[in-house]
């Protein structure tokens, strides 16, 4: 997502942790967008971000009242629709690659972190518990 507008009712969150797996793909953004340390607390704690909060962090761009997520949509739409397409285009682009350089190797690394959790007796308790509306039994 290039721009990420959100009712200021929702709550965003890492709950993957409460079933004993990890938000492993985040560990890559996150940190570089809110901070290391706020990174590490919500990635492990797996408490919720309220929107209003997504957005004083840099989370997301935007938290409006519900009836205000389309129309700020639209808004931010039509101002990048009125500028040059092969700016915008070509400046996407380059700036994908120059924010992206790391991004994919470090993504690399985290999915196979992923799998090896996955693999864990732990993750297979998480699972069965959110399934079974349990808690899981470490």
């Amino acid at each position: 997502q290039d721009v990420i507008i959100a009712s200021e009712d929702t709550d965003f969150g890492y709950p993957e942790i409460d079933l004993g797996l990890i938000p492993a793909i985040h560990f890559v953004h996150l940190p570089h967008t809110v901070g290391r340390h706020q990174a590490f607390e919500y990635l492990f704690t797996g408490t919720p971000i309220p929107a209003r909060k997504a957005e004083a962090m840099g989370l997301i761009n935007h938290a409006v009242p519900k009836a205000q997520v389309l129309p700020k949509a639209l808004e931010i739409a039509e101002r990048l629709a009125s500028k040059s397409p092969d700016a915008i285009r070509l400046g996407r682009q380059s700036f994908m690659r120059a924010n992206d350089l790391d991004y994919r190797r470090n993504i690399e690394n985290q999915v196979e972190t992923m799998c090896n959790v996955m693999e864990t007796a732990a993750a297979r308790e998480g699972l069965a518990a959110f399934l079974e509306k349990r808690k899981p039994k470490w």
